[in-house]
């Protein structure tokens, strides 16, 4: 096969991709709004399986939303392909190597070690030298970063930078603190103030003992004196995107992908 015939391929591929994602966020729309309506027509309701329910529904969305990261990552991937054996991106001579739109990668990747223990539950506040440098490193690694949108910032005991945006449309502390994330923490007595606190304790000191989801990794941390379980989603370049309470009762996947 020649490297046009190759190209075209890549092409057609890339552009089944582009349909992916337009689905994948008509999905995250669909589940949005079927729990809202859930949770209009439930309200009040002492059924046991209510609040699983609302747990299932924002796992769907989370993992719909995971899709949509995946989908990205796989575009950039095809398009890298296409430079390297084309000499140009999917979108023809004139797109310059790296011209795909910058995309959260997840990582997903074992990592059952336990994070080094810090000083405190709510880890050392970041000064504003710490965190003008910190973001100034994720941008020079070519991360997608909005200092202005940055609400939190930390760097992990393994080097690692991690920040949570405001607003951002792979999710963030907009998503985290929504008004049914909050219910899910508030059932685990983690009141709204603790619940950035909390993920950020767990990424700094928590130890991985599993996965939700599609690939959000369960930490377990004490946390004002109480041993919690929390799945957090934070992409390959630092951004938090995504976290979600887990019981203690409940049975956690101890393998990245489900068999």
């Amino acid at each position: 096969m020649s490297v046009t015939e190759v190209v075209e391929q890549l092409r057609r591929a890339h552009a089944r991709l582009t349909e992916a994602r337009a689905a994948a966020v008509v999905a995250e729309t669909t589940i949005r709004e079927g729990r809202e309506i859930f949770d209009h027509g439930t309200a009040g309701s002492i059924w046991p399986h209510v609040h699983e329910i609302r747990r299932l529904g924002a796992e769907a969305g989370d993992d719909v939303r995971l899709a949509h990261t995946a989908i990205i990552q796989a575009q950039e991937i095809i398009n890298d392909y296409c430079v390297s054996i084309a000499g140009h991106g999917i979108g023809g001579a004139a797109d310059p190597p790296g011209s795909m739109p910058e995309a959260s990668r997840t990582d997903g990747e074992a990592d059952r070690s336990p994070v080094a223990a810090g000083p405190t539950d709510h880890g050392a506040p970041s000064t504003e030298e710490q965190r003008a440098d910190w973001i100034a490193d994720r941008e020079r690694a070519g991360a997608v970063i909005n200092p202005q949108n940055v609400t939190r910032i930390n760097k992990l005991p393994d080097g690692r930078i991690v920040w949570v945006e405001g607003k951002n449309p792979d999710g963030g502390e907009e998503h985290i603190l929504d008004s049914q994330r909050v219910e899910q923490f508030g059932t685990m007595r983690v009141p709204k103030e603790d619940i950035i606190p909390l993920v950020f304790a767990a990424l700094e000191r928590g130890e991985v003992i599993g996965y939700s989801g599609v690939n959000r990794r369960v930490y377990e941390v004490v946390f004002k004196g109480e041993r919690r379980r929390i799945a957090i989603t934070v992409t390959r370049d630092g951004l938090i995107v995504g976290a979600h309470p887990i019981s203690l009762k409940h049975k956690v996947r101890t393998r990245l992908h489900r068999s």
